[in-house]
């Protein structure tokens, strides 16, 4: 089921921005600024997040969110802000009630639904943790009557040894098929290794099979390394799965626009071998 968010703002534009995109992992419903609407909204569309889009704020405006974040708490939905740095920090400042999720512009629409899907996703896994039952306690000696009516305690039954650990599973998504016997050739003494030449591939991959992580080229042809990021986030039930970007890009705006997708790391072409174990053993020994 997709996730709701509550869209609310006086810049249309950025809100239109979310209807332009044909995006099915969320369910998107629009609200006036005025105080009434939105708590109605609120009440009845149950989102996961509100979304204020933040523009030209008034000291009535801060008060009115001041005691519309009452409403907030109780649906127990996240609260998030996006506009210019200037205008969020303006926004923190007046209200000063602890806001989710902060999106500064400029950001492509990419990024921007890639921050959005991290934190729901990474919400609903506190909730599921919260809700969780609690560990049974581990079986301990328990005193027993013997024949001559003295008392002994009797130790837990053995538990049975346990199975075979198997060999942690990689897939490489890369469109050069050198890089991709390259990372095989690195790996392939230590973990299972499998290959796709593109997205499409990937999928069909794990229609049937199972991976403990992903690495990922960022930059492909036809659907790209982002693309393939979100829709296995989405749509291949990958939540737990930790997913790193292979990119030859080191500039320092392209590195923030990888990160701001919310992998659980990057690598730099060319691969360096060392640096590769190192990071695969370190998301793999968790």
């Amino acid at each position: 089921m997709a996730h709701k968010i509550l869209l609310s703002g006086k810049n249309q534009l950025v809100i239109n921005e979310f209807y332009s995109r044909d995006d099915s992992r969320f369910d998107l419903l629009t609200s006036s600024t005025i105080f009434r609407d939105m708590v109605k909204n609120l009440e009845l569309f149950k989102p996961d997040l509100f979304l204020y889009c933040v523009s030209n704020e008034t000291s009535d405006d801060y008060s009115r969110f001041k005691e519309f974040y009452r409403f907030i708490e109780k649906a127990g939905c996240g609260f998030a802000i996006m506009g210019s740095h200037e205008e969020c920090e303006s926004f923190k400042r007046a209200v000063a009630f602890p806001i989710d999720l902060v999106l500064e512009k400029p950001l492509t629409s990419e990024v921007i639904f890639g921050n959005i899907y991290a934190w729901v996703l990474d919400r609903d896994k506190k909730l599921a943790a919260e809700q969780a039952p609690a560990p049974a306690a581990a079986p301990t000696a328990t005193p027993v009557q013997t024949a001559n009516n003295t008392m002994a305690m009797q130790q837990p039954q053995a538990q049975p040894a346990p199975a075979e650990v198997r060999r942690k599973h990689v897939l490489v998504i890369d469109d050069d098929p050198l890089m991709l016997k390259l990372i095989k050739e690195y790996l392939h003494d230590r973990y299972d290794v499998a290959t796709a030449v593109s997205g499409k591939i990937a999928y069909k991959f794990l229609e049937s099979k199972t991976t403990d992580m992903i690495l990922l080229d960022y930059e492909m042809p036809g659907e790209s390394g982002p693309e393939v990021f979100l829709n296995l986030r989405t749509r291949h039930n990958l939540d737990g799965i930790p997913i790193v970007f292979l990119t030859g890009v080191s500039d320092s705006e392209r590195v923030k626009e990888v990160l701001n997708l919310g992998p659980q790391g990057y690598l730099l072409k060319p691969i360096d071998k060392e640096k590769l174990m190192k990071i695969v053993d370190s998301k793999l020994s968790k």
